[in-house]
């Protein structure tokens, strides 16, 4: 054991000692490594901080049906309650509605300067998930009909609509991965390929006194593994710093809409993932680049 791991210290020092030897082509591996990582990490933060938000949000699909002054409102509770396309119905009253205005602004005299509450009575209408998107045209369209009814309004339909935008943005994501880990094999068995031609003579002399495939392996696969998980925390970094600098016109933009938002920073479980990813495809290429080579001498 002792000399299995000395073996292991030996080509892991070789390897530092090789990187740091080279240290504008290393950070040049690291930059492009970095970038691949940052790509699909900063598309999954923006789904992700998007997905929180709308996981708050009710998707089923709400109706708000505003009412005249004339309206009779014993009569429409009556005829929404047989409905069978509602899952609930609630009246909100127009004094209770300028109180919800009132809190929400933060100021309690909405009506000076007014003689009455301009707030219309309202319905609020929460349809049931099962219900096809043209029932709910024809309940929009048989409540204008009624006398009392002044405008209906489609409250949530959005929020159903944006849960479906965020899951075909999933399956782009895991496109995008699927691409970038495949770019990230090549380019660091291209890289390995290259490290191994500089040291050719090496290797032959090394195979000729009797050195093992693993033993040739081993420092080739130490920086691979060393590039891929600096190279992944250079990912996380260039994606922590452009979702640094792009939450202040998130925030302005979210604030616009009164909605307080912010796009997430990776965690450590996110810094974790990336690394141990970038570190097995870097692994991967590199194997694969060093197999090519040492086939030659069987």
């Amino acid at each position: 054991m002792k000399h299995w791991f000395r073996l292991h210290a030996l080509a892991l020092s070789r390897t530092l000692g090789a990187l740091l030897r080279q240290p504008l082509a290393t950070v040049l591996h690291l930059a492009v490594i970095g970038l691949v990582a940052s790509l699909p990490l900063g598309l999954y933060l923006v789904l992700s901080s998007i997905g929180n938000v709308t996981a708050k949000m009710p998707v089923e699909p709400q109706l708000t049906v505003f009412l005249k002054p004339e309206a009779d409102v014993g009569a429409l509770r009556a005829q929404l309650a047989k409905d069978g396309r509602l899952a609930q119905t609630r009246f909100v009253p127009k004094d209770d509605a300028l109180k919800a205005m009132e809190a929400a602004i933060g100021s309690g005299d909405l009506l000076a300067g007014l003689p009455d509450n301009p707030l219309p009575d309202a319905f609020v209408l929460t349809a049931r998930r099962d219900v096809p998107a043209a029932q709910l045209t024809a309940l929009e369209q048989m409540l204008l009909t009624d006398p009392g009814v002044d405008t209906v309004q489609l409250d949530s339909a959005w929020a159903a609509r944006l849960e479906k935008a965020i899951s075909l943005g999933r399956h782009a994501l895991q496109v995008v991965v699927l691409l970038l880990a495949v770019a990230l094999v090549l380019v660091t068995g291209n890289a390995i390929r290259m490290q191994i031609l500089t040291r050719r003579e090496e290797i032959e002399v090394a195979k000729l006194i009797g050195a093992t495939d693993s033993f040739i392996r081993r420092p080739f696969h130490y920086s691979a593994a060393i590039q891929g998980v600096f190279g992944g925390l250079v990912g996380c970094g260039i994606a922590a710093g452009a979702i640094t600098w792009l939450n202040p016109a998130v925030g302005e933009l979210a604030a616009a809409y009164g909605q307080p938002f912010a796009l997430a920073l990776p965690g450590p479980a996110e810094l974790a993932l990336v690394c141990a990813t970038t570190m097995l495809l870097c692994l991967m290429g590199a194997w694969f680049a060093v197999w090519r080579h040492l086939r030659r001498y069987r």
